[in-house]
C-alpha cells in the first residue's frame, strides 16, 4: 500500500526529471512515451488502491521528518482517504487523456520534451497538493501548481502575449497565496501544528461556532482559494491564460489548479462549518462570480475565452454549494465538470490545431462538414454543460440549485437559475458560430481544415462518454449512488441524501430543465436563423466590465509610478547616497588611522607618552 501511494505520487516527478535532464537529446517518441506513461502508471496505482478495498480507512504515510520544530512539527506526511483518492483519479485519469491528446496537438512543436516535462510537473504538484497530510506540505504543492502554470501558460515564451499572460497568472496567484500563507501562520499559532486531521478533530472542541478567530482564519484560506480558483476579485488571470497551448488550458481548467481552491474548502470543511459568516461570504462570491462570468462569456468572440469564462462560472457554482454547506454537491459538480470541460477544450483544440491556431469564431462558421466527428463531440459537451437531461451537469448542477432553494436562499437560487439559462445560451452560441451557418474562412485555411487525427479523437470520445453518463455517478434512481457512498468522509447533508436517492419531478426540476432548453434552444434559433441580423457583442461584456482596466488604473499604474519614483529618486539619492556617505566617512577615518601606523619607533613612543599623560590627568582629575 505504501509502495502504491508513493509510486502514484512520484512517477510524474520522475518523468519530469528524466525529460528535463534529457530534453536536448531525447527523441519525440520517447518524450511522449515517458510523459504519457508516467501519468498512466500513476493512474493505475490509484485505481489498484481503489479496488483493493472500497471501505478502507484513511491511510497516513510519513516518509520522513521535515521540520521537527516546536510549534510546527511538519512531516512529509501523505494522507489518502476517499476525498483525496477521488481527486487523484481525476487528476491522473483526465491528465493522462490530455497527455495522450497532446501527442497529436503538439506534433509540430520543436520543444516537445520541455512541454511534457512541464505537464508531468503540473500533475505531480497537484497530486502532492491533494495527498498532503498537513497544510504546510499542501502549500508546497499549491505553489508548485502555480509555478507549473506559469511555465505552461508561457510555453510560447517568444510571444509577448503569452509571456504577459504567464506573468499575470503568476502575480495574481501570489496575491491570493499571501492570504493562504497568513492563514497558515495563524493555524500554527492556534493549533501548534498544520496536520489536517488533528486540526479538524480539535477545531470543534477548542472553538465555538462563530468564533472570530476561526472566521478570520477561514476567510484567509478562502482568499487563497479565490486566487487559485479564479473567483472575484482575483479572476482576471484565467481568461488571459488561454495564450498557452489548448491541452494546457484543458489541464488547468478540468483536472488541476482551478479545482484546488474548491478542494481546500472541502478538505477543511470542519473549520468552515464553525464560521457561518465565512460560508455566507463564500456563497455570495460564488453566485456573483457564476452570474457575472456567464455574462462575460456572452460577449466573447474567441472560442477559448468563452470556455475560460465558462470555467470561472462553473467554479462559482461549486463555491455556491460550499457556502450552503453542500460539500458533496460541490465535489459531484467538480467531478462532472472535469469530464465536460476537458471535452469542450479538447474538441475546440481540434479546430484550433487543424486551422493553424485560429480561435476567433468570426473567422469560422460552417465547420461541421470539415469536422464531422468533432462537431458532435463538442455538441455533447455543450448539452452536458448546459444541464440538458440526462447529461452529467443536469444532475450535479440541479443538485446545487435545489440545495439553495431548500436552504431558503431564494434570491441566490433564481440568480443561479438565470446563470444556468445563460450558460446554455453562450455555449450553444459558441457551437453555432463555430460549426453552423455560413463559412467565413479564407480559401487557404478552408482547404487545409480537416478532421483531427485518431490520437486526438480517442481521448475526446472517452470524455464524451463520461459527459453523457457521468451524472449517474452521483445520482441514483434507487438507493445510494456510487459517489455518495464513496465520499462518506465529506459531510453529506440530509437534503443531499434525499435529493440524490431518487428522481422527483419537483417544480425546481421542471424550472431547471425548462431553463436549460430555453438557453440552448433560443441560441440555436438565433444563430442559425437570425445570425445576419445580430449586431456585434456588447463591448462591456467583451471587456468583462472593464475590471482589468480598472485594476490597471487603480493598482498597476500607481505601483509602476511608485516603483519608478523609488528607482530613479529614492534609490540613487537616499539609499545609495546614504551608503556612499557612510563609505566616504569610513574611508576618511581609516586614512587618519593609517597615518598613525608610520612604522617609526619614535612615533610610537611619543603616542605612548601622550597616552600616559592623558591617563595621569584623568586619575588626578
Amino acid at each position: 500500500m505504501l509502495c502504491t501511494i508513493c509510486l502514484g505520487l512520484f512517477l510524474p516527478l520522475a518523468g519530469f526529471l528524466i525529460l528535463t535532464a534529457s530534453s536536448e537529446s531525447i527523441s519525440r517518441r520517447w518524450a511522449g512515451l515517458i510523459g504519457c506513461g508516467s501519468v498512466l502508471l500513476a493512474f493505475c496505482c490509484f485505481v489498484s488502491y481503489f479496488f483493493q478495498d472500497l471501505n478502507a480507512h484513511p491511510v497516513n504515510v510519513t516518509l520522513f521528518q521535515w521540520i521537527p520544530v516546536e510549534g510546527i512539527q511538519a512531516d512529509f506526511k501523505l494522507h489518502l482517504d476517499h476525498l483525496s483518492l477521488l481527486m487523484t483519479l481525476i487528476i491522473t485519469g483526465i491528465g493522462f487523456l490530455i497527455h495522450l491528446y497532446s501527442n497529436g496537438y503538439m506534433e509540430h512543436e520543436e520543444d516537445f520534451a520541455r512541454y511534457f516535462a512541464f505537464m508531468n510537473f503540473f500533475v505531480f504538484s497537484m497530486l502532492l497538493l491533494v495527498l498532503a497530510g498537513n497544510l504546510l506540505l499542501l502549500f508546497v504543492g499549491w505553489e508548485g501548481v502555480g509555478l507549473a502554470s506559469y511555465l505552461l501558460i508561457g510555453y510560447y515564451y517568444t510571444h509577448p502575449a503569452a509571456a504577459q499572460a504567464a506573468t499575470k497568472a503568476f502575480v495574481v496567484n501570489r496575491i491570493g497565496d499571501a492570504g493562504f500563507l497568513l492563514g497558515l501562520l495563524l493555524t500554527f499559532h492556534l493549533f501548534g501544528t498544520s496536520d489536517i486531521e488533528e486540526i479538524s478533530s480539535r477545531a470543534s472542541q477548542a472553538f465555538a461556532v462563530g468564533a472570530p478567530v476561526i472566521t478570520i482564519l477561514t476567510l484567509l484560506f478562502f482568499f487563497g482559494a479565490t486566487g487559485k480558483s479564479a473567483q472575484i476579485p482575483l479572476h482576471t488571470w484565467l481568461a488571459d491564460a488561454m495564450e498557452g497551448p489548448t491541452p494546457v488550458s484543458a489541464l488547468i481548467h478540468a483536472a488541476t489548479m482551478v479545482t484546488a481552491g474548491v478542494y481546500l474548502v472541502v478538505r477543511l470543511h470542519p473549520l468552515f462549518l464553525l464560521a457561518p459568516l465565512t460560508l455566507q461570504v463564500i456563497g455570495i462570491i460564488g453566485i456573483l462570480t457564476a452570474f457575472l462570468a456567464s455574462l462575460w462569456a456572452l460577449g466573447q468572440t474567441d472560442l477559448k475565452r468563452v470556455l475560460a469564462y465558462s470555467t470561472v462560472s462553473q467554479l462559482g457554482y461549486m463555491f455556491l454549494a460550499c457556502g450552503a454547506g453542500a460539500f458533496y454537491s460541490a465535489m459531484f459538480h467538480l467531478t462532472t465538470h472535469a469530464f465536460m470541460k476537458s471535452l469542450l477544450f479538447l474538441s475546440a483544440g481540434n479546430v484550433v490545431h487543424m486551422m493553424h491556431g485560429t480561435t476567433d469564431m468570426r473567422k469560422m462558421g460552417g465547420l461541421a462538414k470539415k469536422f464531422p466527428l468533432t462537431h458532435w463531440l463538442f455538441l455533447i459537451g455543450v448539452l452536458a454543460m448546459s444541464g440538458i437531461p440526462p447529461f452529467a451537469a443536469f444532475f450535479s448542477k440541479d443538485l446545487i440549485l435545489e440545495q439553495e432553494h431548500m436552504a431558503g436562499f431564494d434570491k441566490i437560487y433564481y440568480l443561479a437559475l438565470a446563470t444556468s439559462v445563460i450558460t446554455g445560451f453562450y455555449l450553444m452560441r459558441a457551437y453555432c458560430l463555430t460549426f453552423a451557418g455560413k463559412q467565413n474562412l479564407n480559401d487557404n485555411v478552408l482547404k487545409a481544415a480537416k478532421e483531427a487525427p485518431r490520437i486526438m479523437l480517442l481521448p475526446i470520445m472517452i470524455l464524451a462518454f463520461l459527459s453523457i453518463f457521468g451524472g449517474f455517478l452521483g445520482f441514483g434512481f434507487k438507493g445510494m449512488p456510487p459517489l455518495e457512498r464513496f465520499l462518506q468522509s465529506v459531510k453529506i447533508s440530509p437534503a443531499e441524501l434525499a435529493l440524490s436517492h431518487g428522481f422527483t419531478l419537483s417544480p425546481e426540476v421542471w424550472l431547471s430543465m425548462a431553463g436549460a432548453f430555453l438557453g440552448v434552444g433560443s441560441a440555436a434559433w438565433l444563430y442559425t436563423q437570425r445570425a445576419d441580423r445580430l449586431g456585434k457583442p456588447i463591448e462591456s461584456l467583451t471587456k468583462a466590465f472593464y475590471i482589468d482596466q480598472i485594476y490597471d488604473t487603480l493598482v498597476v499604474t500607481p505601483l509602476k509610478k511608485l516603483s519608478s519614483l523609488i528607482a530613479f529618486l529614492f534609490e540613487p539619492k537616499l539609499f545609495e547616497g546614504s551608503i556612499n556617505a557612510v563609505t566616504r566617512a569610513t574611508q576618511k577615518i581609516a586614512g587618519g588611522l593609517q597615518s598613525i601606523q608610520s612604522g617609526e619607533i619614535r612615533s610610537y613612543v611619543a603616542w605612548m607618552v601622550i597616552g600616559a599623560v592623558v591617563l595621569i590627568m584623568k586619575f588626578v582629575w
